[in-house]
């Protein structure tokens, strides 16, 4: 086995080598129109590339060929502008006409094998240049896998930013960084993995480096840290009607809410409604224009470039419309829609809702009544030293949501009492305004205190009824697939358990987003997606229900992470409330139309007799029909 110092040895060598080697005249644009053919399998338009298709990547591609002084092009985007072509045109032209050592880096290595597979590989097989370059993989000793093309004069690595070892793989001339905004700000304690990365870099001067990617948290992103080093270009393109160029801002789009068939860009300068038709003349005529010159860097440049740039035919400036219209009030939406659409950081709301204002909106309404339009129920559950603390909510159409009661059960969690107690609630039926009887759909408990008899206790009833939790800060979803962990006890392992990971600062986005939500006085009867209702209470359940705000502190490796911290120390009510929305999310709420809402209310329509109470939970019969296990 050859060692890793012959290796790096050997890659010294032939970037001297290199580096001797007249450069070819090529630039990557005129490569990848020349040579690159997009297959079917992961394009929308298979064929030739033209770089006439998406005109504002003429110049980062341009800066990136080996004739060009600029060693870094650093691009934040907006998702279908094409910029994933970029990458895979860098790589092609370096294979083809330009070897030399290079490296791919990815934010995993789940997204290195997803990447290779379905957009490495097809390349290859739909380009006869490359084609010709690159054997087989399945022809023997090829030097073709998932994480490693060899070609003649260089070799491709893929990794992913999470790999130590993979980062420090050898010297490169070629870096590619993708989607760095997904990368861990740490690894394997040794600091940011684009610096690792760019280290690899150091012994060649006529080095080549990609970084792209979608931002995310403002005082996170690491895409936006660096551009924001750069020159910051912005692309401007010209008015079809008074010539006047500009960039193309959101707060530009005109249109009627719920109407999208006529969406339409007001001019800033002349304010001619420009309808879509025109894009693709003005993205033609558009160039880079350098926001921040006094940062201008002959060897480093920044790109931005949104959503409303999409070519014709693909994001749609109506799809735009209606994406931002569906995320009002929506914190998670909004995040996506600013990330994916405007190509810009969100920036974290840091302040909880004001707690007075919950207080004096509470409604006048029984408690245990669900309202005639709710569809089901669920209850999160938070396990105390001394007690269990509840709370049951009916879920509506538009995530909207009702607070049926929140109790607690005073009890030793270590004995089985307060477990019976909780049986007799998993049990439990409500009668709704219309007279139909609603069971509780789902639990969803938190295992973090007292595990092992969270996990004993569930045991005795189905996954169909209650599932076991465990809060994860950096989850960016509701919850992920149930992951069999071990079960210890007095220090050692005596099974197995399912725990479904839930993303608790994604719902707690996600929940004070609804809590700001607020009817109008003059509409009442119109009551916004997400708005939740709550009964008069004490205070002391508004102020847990928003005991939590957002700060970010700078780690000593000179990141920045944002902690959730209390600011008043009873929040279970907040716990309870998205450890339920958890279970909604589990059930498939978010994933139902209309017409599944309908099936669904009509389904509980259905009284369901309610069942005799009993200290531990009675098992369905195969062919019972319940509204929980059908």
């Amino acid at each position: 086995m050859i060692s890793h110092h012959v290796m790096e040895t050997a890659s010294l060598i032939s970037g001297f080598i290199e580096g001797l080697r007249p450069e070819p005249r090529l630039t990557v644009t005129e490569w990848a129109d020349s040579h690159r053919m997009l297959d079917s399998k992961s394009a929308s338009e298979p064929g030739p590339y033209r770089s006439s298709r998406t005109p504002y990547w003429i110049e980062p591609m341009n800066n990136l060929s080996v004739t060009n002084i600029v060693r870094k092009v650093i691009i934040m985007k907006g998702a279908q502008v094409g910029a994933t072509e970029i990458g895979l045109n860098f790589i092609g032209y370096v294979i083809d006409v330009a070897p030399g050592p290079a490296l791919a880096v990815m934010p995993t290595d789940e997204t290195v094998k997803r990447n290779s597979k379905m957009r490495i590989a097809p390349m290859i097989e739909a380009s006869p240049r490359l084609r010709e370059k690159i054997r087989p993989a399945r022809a023997k000793d090829s030097g073709n896998t998932i994480n490693q093309k060899e070609f003649p004069g260089g070799m491709l690595i893929l990794t992913g930013a999470n790999s130590g070892a993979g980062l420090r793989s050898m010297p490169v001339r070629y870096l590619m960084l993708d989607e760095t905004d997904g990368y861990p700000m740490d690894v394997d304690g040794e600091g940011s993995p684009t610096g690792l990365a760019e280290q690899r870099t150091a012994t060649f001067p006529n080095k080549k480096i990609l970084e792209i990617s979608t931002p995310t948290i403002q005082g996170q992103s690491i895409i936006e840290a660096d551009f924001e080093t750069t020159d910051k270009r912005y692309y401007h393109v010209p008015c079809p009607f008074c010539g006047c160029e500009q960039t193309l801002k959101f707060e530009n789009l005109r249109w009627e809410t719920g109407n999208y068939d006529k969406v339409e860009y007001e001019c800033a300068h002349c304010n001619e409604r420009i309808q879509e038709r025109f894009k693709t003349e003005m993205l033609a005529s558009g160039y880079w224009v350098p926001s921040a010159p006094e940062k201008t860097n002959p060897f480093t440049v920044g790109y931005h470039l949104s959503s409303l740039y999409s070519p014709f035919g693909w994001k749609s400036w109506a799809e735009i419309a209606e994406q931002w219209d569906k995320a009002q009030g929506d914190d998670p939406k909004l995040k996506n829609f600013y990330n994916t659409v405007l190509g810009e950081t969100w920036k974290q709301r840091s302040t909880a809702p004001e707690w007075e204002r919950l207080y004096d909106r509470a409604e006048d309404y029984p408690v245990n009544k669900p309202f005639a339009d709710v569809v089901f129920l669920t209850a999160g559950v938070d396990v105390q030293g001394d007690r269990l603390e509840i709370e049951i909510v009916g879920w509506m159409e538009g995530k909207r949501s009702q607070s049926i009661d929140y109790r607690v059960l005073n009890g030793d969690p270590s004995k089985k009492e307060v477990w019976a107690e909780l049986d007799k609630i998993v049990n439990e039926v409500w009668e709704r305004e219309d007279g139909a009887t609603l069971p509780l759909r789902l639990m969803a408990i938190d295992t973090g205190y007292l595990a092992s008899k969270v996990y004993a206790w569930q045991r005795k009833h189905t996954f169909t009824r209650v599932i076991p939790i465990k809060g994860s800060e950096s989850l960016e979803n509701y919850f992920s697939a149930p992951r069999a962990i071990d079960v210890v006890k007095h220090g050692k392992k005596v099974g197995k358990q399912k725990v479904w990971h839930v993303g608790s600062s994604f719902i707690k986005s996600e929940t004070y987003g609804f809590l700001r939500q607020f009817i109008d006085p003059e509409n009442p009867e119109e009551i916004p997606d997400g708005y939740c209702h709550f009964p008069k209470r004490d205070p002391h359940y508004f102020r847990g229900l928003t005991a939590e705000v957002q700060e970010s502190k700078k780690t000593t490796r000179g990141y920045y992470k944002t902690y959730w911290v209390k600011k008043y120390d009873r929040n279970e009510p907040l716990d309870t409330r998205i450890y339920a929305r958890a279970a909604a999310a589990v059930i498939g709420m978010d994933r139902w139309t209309p017409e599944r809402w309908e099936q669904e209310r009509a389904f509980s329509t259905v009284h369901v007799e309610k069942p005799k109470a009993k200290t531990t939970a009675p098992k369905p019969k195969a062919k019972k029909t319940s509204y929980w296990n059908r």
